[in-house]
């Protein structure tokens, strides 16, 4: 059975990661060995996923690299204009977009069972939200009864839920998004606000590499495999 499709946020500068990234996008820089971005679609491909989406923006010449196909199952890639951010990118993507899929930040593993991230009737966005220690580099979620009840700005917090940088979304979320915009800052205070918005909390692997200590660091994160 069909786990339906994965949209892949591969666009970003990176500008955090230094002189890293000034020649290849951050999706793209070496992880245990291989770009970041093929431990995203390898994992995509083993949980069922049978058509994938790059949205690509910042030297997008290296991602077109990934187009055609990947392990046997198609994928499509989307170029930005312009730097359109991560709601904009999505929206722009829209004519290759299902009425809901799985999106995924381009820089971040969380390894839990992506296929199983579904939206709850009533709900346009689904975030899988992780507890982390500290939690003083991400903005935090108040989530109750499935639903995320408020977005709070980034603070000194010992530990707190965070956005994993994996969501289930309707199409249609992005339907008024117009040229530039996040989906971090628009559209999920955006769906919260209307009580659209749900979070699954979920305990597997996390880690982003937007930073240079991170970066590090997965080099030797559990589940990636060849």
């Amino acid at each position: 059975m069909s786990a339906g499709q994965a949209v892949f946020l591969v666009g970003g500068r990176g500008s955090r990661l230094g002189d890293l990234t000034l020649d290849t996008p951050k999706p793209l820089l070496l992880v245990a060995g291989r770009p970041f971005i093929e431990h995203l679609l390898d994992k995509a491909v083993r949980e069922g996923f049978d058509d994938l989406v790059l949205l690509a923006g910042y030297r997008h010449e290296a991602v077109e690299a990934y187009a055609g196909a990947w392990r046997g199952v198609p994928v499509r890639l989307s170029i930005e204009p312009e730097p359109l951010d991560t709601a904009g990118a999505v929206a722009h993507a829209a004519s290759l977009l299902r009425e809901d899929f799985l999106l995924v930040n381009g820089d971040t593993w969380f390894d839990f069972e992506w296929s199983g991230l579904r939206l709850s009737h009533g709900l346009s966005g689904m975030i899988a939200a992780r507890q982390v220690s500290p939690a003083d580099r991400y903005e935090t979620l108040d989530i109750v009864e499935g639903r995320v009840a408020a977005i709070r700005p980034r603070g000194n917090l010992a530990s707190g839920v965070i956005n994993g940088g994996v969501y289930r979304l309707k199409r249609d979320a992005f339907a008024d998004v117009r040229g530039r915009a996040s989906l971090e800052k628009d559209i999920l205070p955006m769906l919260c606000g209307k009580e659209l918005l749900g979070a699954e909390l979920k305990s597997g692997t996390f880690i982003d590499i937007g930073l240079p200590d991170s970066l590090r660091a997965a080099e030797v994160m559990s589940g990636l495999r060849n």
